[in-house]
C-alpha cells in the first residue's frame, strides 16, 4: 500500500483541505482521508477503480464528500513518484462542472 499527501480545495468544499490517499495497486483498493469536511466522517473508499499500467495511472470516484457529493479523481504518476491529476465533481445545481488540480507527494509504500 502506498500513501500520498497533498492539499487542495475540492469542488464543493469551503476551503483547502489536507488530503491523504492510500492505494494498493494490486487489489485496486483506494481510501481517501480528509479531516474536517463532514461531521464525524473523515474517510471515503474509492469506487469503480481503474488502473492503467502496473502503477502508472488511476481513475476512481468517491461519493459523500460534501458539498458536491460525487467526485471523480484521475491521477498519473510523475517521474519522482508523486501523483498529479484532477478532481472533477458532477455538475452542480447550476449545471457547472467544478474541477481542481491536485498533486500528491508520496510519503511511504
Amino acid at each position: 500500500m502506498e500513501t500520498f499527501r497533498g492539499k487542495a480545495h475540492l469542488p464543493g468544499t469551503e476551503k483547502e483541505q489536507a488530503i491523504e490517499l492510500e492505494i494498493d495497486w494490486n487489489t485496486r483498493e483506494i481510501n481517501i482521508h480528509i479531516d474536517g469536511v463532514a461531521k464525524g466522517i473523515s474517510g471515503w473508499p474509492g469506487l469503480a477503480v481503474q488502473t492503467f499500467g502496473p502503477m502508472d495511472e488511476v481513475v476512481f470516484r468517491t461519493k459523500g464528500i460534501p458539498g458536491l457529493f460525487t467526485h471523480w479523481w484521475h491521477f498519473v504518476r510523475g517521474t519522482s513518484g508523486e501523483l498529479a491529476g484532477i478532481v472533477l465533481a458532477l455538475p452542480d445545481v447550476e449545471g457547472i462542472w467544478r474541477t481542481c488540480p491536485l498533486k500528491l507527494e508520496k510519503v511511504n509504500n
